[in-house]
């Protein structure tokens, strides 16, 4: 019995020995595997540009950070059978990087520390080997924008006017060091968020930015022109949905020119309310201007009947008719109340929209005024205006009489989803609701019978009113030009939703008058609008295992339906401007059949 005894004793000491040679020999390896504290920051991200129906401006695109632990890697090597370093040169090959690079090479042969991979896009970690991924840190750290060309001057715009917003509040950080006394393994030690940027709403509808950018290159193209404007808002709160030119900078809101006849509705509305005149008023012409020193007769351009009644005075945009009611006015109010109005419909000043470099315009006082600068005034010249003043202007007819201060935010979300800000309209009264529903009425005319007709939308009634101004050359104007076309318009006119003003600078072809060259892109907008509203009401059975027919639609929209169908963005190229025109793989497609779209843009 003693013998078994001390037999099994003697195993259990050579056991117990073997087993602590065993660990000092494996806790004596394990001491060579050096793991140094590192640090890898994580760039906070810009906040997202969002327009309305959740369509993307300017849209971050979720990237990682990757670090590829080698020590770790050692230590799972021995663990798990493998050989080492086979799988560290396979992740290194795997993310573009040269293992044979001393840099590299060096933190390889010496089975400790890391290798910073970067900025990896979030497609490439989808499709990671799980064996690679075991030794690597992988966290959500950085961010890139995509922006429809359309869509470049007005983003660029807003994320100037709200940097302080979207900047990234603050980076974050991950902090490793090493697990347990012998430096097994290598961990996460603190790990510190990034505060992202807060994200802006606005009212920017990417779809109709994107026609109406595609329709003012074309109609600057056709007509041989300096360049051209549009702006499209909401008069009944003034929310901008699109503002798109030929220029490379905003200049809606900066560029200067003559308003020429689309003052007329203004001057109709305080003429009206001034009592200066009544809807029975009639005017003959022509018109003899009352300065000895001015001997030039003010004749209409268009001929028509004489008398003109109020209404068709603005049908057939009389000057002849304006100049009256703007002497009627004078000699009522006097030129300070003349020219204060001019001051309520927000000409001489900024209106104070939210975006960046906006100009004043010129508007010259009383005592500045030569012979009948005043009258002059009313048909649009003798001042200069921006775009933005004149649709904010004019939206009061439209909306029942209020100047409301245009707009591009609706709110600012903070990361969390609290709203950190939201916008809150300012607006003043200046006319009536019954005068601009009068003058409304009038304008409709213009478009169903006068010198709007181009505008027509089949469908819904539209108002608008023409202009062409002389363009001013070395500090000079000539009868025979250049000029600039406008329209301004609006739709439904019962109840308007939408307005659109349209400036197209020099046109050289022949055809200059607003008539001719901007009322028909009241039409071409309009109506995408109208088949816009339409599409969007309909319900659509979208067959989720199908590619989707995306023909006809801007980059934002075909990029937001692809995301629905879980086509990840570094799968979908594209070339051109305007519309989808053609599309790869064609509809139907099975979608497990798809790996790449390609999408080729163009004009309707």
């Amino acid at each position: 019995m003693d013998k078994r005894i001390h037999f099994v004793l003697l195993i259990f000491l050579i056991a117990l020995s073997i087993y602590m040679v065993r660990s000092f020999v494996i806790a004596a390896d394990f001491k060579r595997i050096q793991i140094a504290k590192t640090e890898v920051t994580i760039p906070a991200s810009y906040g997202d540009i969002m327009g309305s129906e959740n369509q993307p401006i300017m849209q971050n695109t979720l990237a990682y950070n990757v670090y590829i632990d080698v020590g770790y890697a050692k230590a799972l090597s021995k663990i798990n059978g493998w050989k080492y370093p086979d799988r560290v040169v396979e992740a290194v090959k795997y993310f573009g990087l040269n293992p044979r690079s001393p840099a590299i090479s060096k933190i390889i042969s010496n089975q400790k520390g890391g290798i910073e991979v970067g900025f990896v896009k979030a497609q490439k970690i989808k499709d990671l080997p799980d064996d690679l991924s075991k030794f690597l840190n992988i966290q959500r750290a950085y961010v890139e924008t995509k922006t429809a060309s359309s869509l470049d001057v007005i983003a660029q715009a807003i994320k100037s006017r709200y940097f302080k917003y979207i900047s990234p509040k603050k980076n974050g950080a991950i902090f490793y060091n090493s697990f347990g006394p012998y430096n097994l393994v290598s961990g996460i030690k603190n790990f510190v968020k990034p505060l992202n940027g807060d994200s802006i709403i606005t009212t920017i509808d990417p779809s109709i930015q994107a026609f109406a950018q595609q329709m003012i290159d074309k109609d600057v193209k056709e007509n041989d022109a300096h360049g051209g404007e549009v702006i499209v808002t909401d008069p009944q709160n003034n929310d901008i949905l699109a503002m798109a030119s030929t220029w490379q900078y905003d200049a809606p809101i900066m560029n200067l020119f003559q308003p020429a006849s689309t003052m007329k509705p203004l001057i109709f509305c305080e003429a009206l309310q001034e009592d200066a005149v009544s809807t029975s008023t009639k005017f003959s012409g022509p018109y003899y201007i009352p300065d000895p020193k001015i001997p030039l007769v003010i004749r209409d351009a268009e001929p028509h009947p004489w008398p003109v009644s109020l209404k068709d005075a603005l049908v057939y945009s009389s000057d002849v008719a304006e100049m009256k009611i703007a002497t009627r006015l004078i000699k009522k109010i006097g030129p300070q109340a003349y020219y204060d109005w001019f001051l309520k419909f927000g000409f001489g000043h900024k209106t104070g929209i939210d975006l960046p470099q906006e100009t004043n315009g010129i508007l010259t006082p009383p005592n500045k005024w030569y012979g009948i600068g005043g009258q002059e005034m009313a048909i649009g010249q003798s001042i200069a205006v921006t775009g933005i003043q004149m649709i904010t202007a004019l939206n009061a007819v439209a909306n029942g009489g209020y100047w409301i201060r245009p707009h591009v935010l609706k709110e600012i979300i903070s990361p969390s989803g609290s709203v950190v800000y939201s916008y809150h309209p300012f607006m003043r009264k200046i006319f009536e609701s019954e005068v601009t529903k009068t003058v409304r009425k009038f304008m409709v005319g213009v478009v169903e019978r006068g010198t709007g007709i181009p505008a027509q939308i089949k469908g819904v009634s539209v108002g608008g009113k023409t202009g062409t101004a002389q363009k001013a050359e070395n500090g000079k104007v000539s009868l025979n030009g250049p000029w600039f076309s406008l329209f301004y318009g609006f739709f439904p006119a019962n109840h308007p939703k939408y307005s659109i003003y349209v400036m197209i600078d020099q046109p050289s072809k022949g055809l200059y008058y607003g008539e001719d060259v901007a009322a028909p892109l009241i039409h071409s907008i309009g109506t995408y609008i109208l088949n816009l509203n339409n599409n969007r009401e309909k319900v659509y059975d979208l067959l989720s295992y199908k590619m989707p027919n995306l023909e006809g639609l801007p980059l934002n929209q075909a990029l937001s339906i692809l995301e629905r169908f879980s086509v990840s963005p570094n799968n979908i190229s594209f070339s051109g401007n305007g519309i989808v025109i053609s599309q790869s793989p064609p509809p139907n497609t099975p979608l497990s059949e798809v790996k790449n779209v390609k999408l080729k843009f163009g004009l309707n």
